[in-house]
């Protein structure tokens, strides 16, 4: 097969200049005898494989056309040079280059030239030597690592989920990142029946249109994140709220009393005569007139205030009013639940009569107290709840605003209607929830 290419291999090209044959005119000049020949031969010892050598000869000087080229096989079992006569060049200087590339992966390149002078009638001979050089067929990888934290989203709210076109609800988003990370917010949302508002941690949607949507969340260091699919149902609904009326205004104020009229003035005294005539009668005073008693209008009913927020002050008021249009606080069924109002409100006075037992709008102390993990256990037990609100959170879990009917539940039930807005306490848990996220320093709570 081929013969094998070490880092260099050896050219001899012998050039041989024939002698003009003899013709019968001794004196003419054979034209052979301005010609001359050259022979090749290239050793390849160990190596790689060559089956093909290529070559070329360039002359003579000082020009550069091509005299003569070819390739040379060499993939004949024992070959161990490449050999190649060239005959019929002109005398004068030349070059001969010789190239050829391995069969390996990547394959070596061999290549190499030298000069000869090719005289007439006589055979020059050139040694080249093809300097072989490896291909460089690896390469090479500085790799830096480094570790970054994904940012996590801890949780996701909505200030209902319910809501009539043109209305919005408020939705939002908890995320941390270890690293302290700048985190980007994406919404998304399926349904075509609304709008989202900013990309931010807290934004709104806002009904366009009757349908159901589904909001979905994704949060992003620049590296890496996290997503939440379809996390947030919402339900457009045609409609209207219906606020709560005022109360009824009060009576009016009694009007003054008439004054007095005047004396009527007193009749001449009759003349003395034969017979006195009559005097005459006095006139009749003016009547008395009477100022008519005017009644004060009505005054106009106050607003509903929740029992979370007794004295909400005008910064209170605005951050909590998108989570009180729904299903969220006790306001919501003041007229369709007077019962259910009134034992929310009772619930909601206790959890913000104990601050202690309400931290960031965790209203579960309030029920549990100091048994947070046993606090489903029966009521006198000793692992029942021994919250400070226990009596008007029971009697607030056992009212349902939507049937408008009441139970008795037991502490097992009365922490699954936490956070069910058909219920008083959940109402009351739900805006606890909310104002404790996005409206602490506002509140105070």
């Amino acid at each position: 097969m081929i013969r094998k290419a070490a880092s260099k291999a050896t050219l001899i090209a012998a050039v041989t200049l024939v002698s003009g044959a003899v013709a019968m005119n001794c004196s003419k000049k054979s034209d052979s005898d301005d010609i001359g020949s050259v022979g090749l031969a290239l050793s390849l010892p160990g190596g790689d494989t060559v089956n093909t050598v290529h070559y070329v000869v360039t002359g003579p000087a000082p020009g550069t056309a091509t005299a003569a080229s070819g390739d040379i096989d060499v993939s004949a079992p024992g070959t161990t040079q490449a050999t190649a006569l060239i005959s019929g060049l002109t005398p004068g200087n030349y070059t001969v280059t010789m190239t050829a590339n391995s069969t390996a992966t990547p394959p070596q390149m061999c290549s190499g030239s030298i000069g000869f002078v090719v005289q007439a009638g006589q055979t020059a001979t050139a040694n080249v030597i093809l300097q072989c050089h490896r291909q460089h067929g690896n390469g090479s990888v500085a790799i830096n690592g480094r570790l970054d934290q994904c940012p996590f989203i801890e949780g996701t709210s909505a200030s209902r989920l319910q809501a009539t076109v043109g209305s919005s609800v408020t939705i939002a988003a908890n995320a941390t990142d270890p690293d302290g990370e700048t985190i980007t917010y994406t919404w998304s949302a399926t349904g075509g029946v609304g709008t989202l508002g900013a990309q931010t941690a807290m934004t709104t949607f806002t009904c366009t249109s009757v349908g159901a949507a589904q909001i979905s969340i994704a949060v992003s260091d620049g590296i890496c994140g996290d997503s939440l699919m379809n996390v947030i149902p919402v339900n457009c609904i045609m409609g209207s709220p219906v606020g709560t009326g005022g109360t009824t205004g009060g009576a009016g104020t009694t009007g003054g009393a008439g004054t007095t009229g005047n004396a009527g003035t007193t009749g001449n005294a009759g003349t003395t005569g034969n017979a006195g005539t009559t005097g005459n009668a006095g006139t009749t005073g003016n009547a008395g007139t009477g100022g008519g008693g005017t009644g004060g209008g009505g005054t106009g009913g106050s607003a509903c205030v929740e029992g979370l927020f007794p004295t909400p002050s005008a910064a209170c008021a605005s951050c909590v009013a998108p989570f009180t249009t729904g299903v969220e606080g006790c306001c919501g069924i003041a007229t369709s639940d007077p019962t259910g109002f009134t034992l929310c409100q009772a619930a909601s006075a206790c959890v913000r009569a104990n601050p202690t037992c309400n931290t960031g709008g965790d209203a579960g102390p309030c029920f549990c107290g100091s048994n947070v993990g046993t606090c489903d256990s029966a009521p006198g037990s000793a692992g029942a709840a021994n919250g400070p609100c226990v009596p008007q959170i029971t009697a607030a879990a056992g009212r349902n605003v939507v049937t408008l009917t009441t139970d008795s539940p037991t502490p097992a039930t009365i922490l699954t209607r936490y956070g069910d807005t058909a219920f008083a306490v959940g109402r009351m848990t739900s805006l606890a929830s909310f104002a404790g996220a996005f409206c602490g320093t506002e509140c105070s709570y």
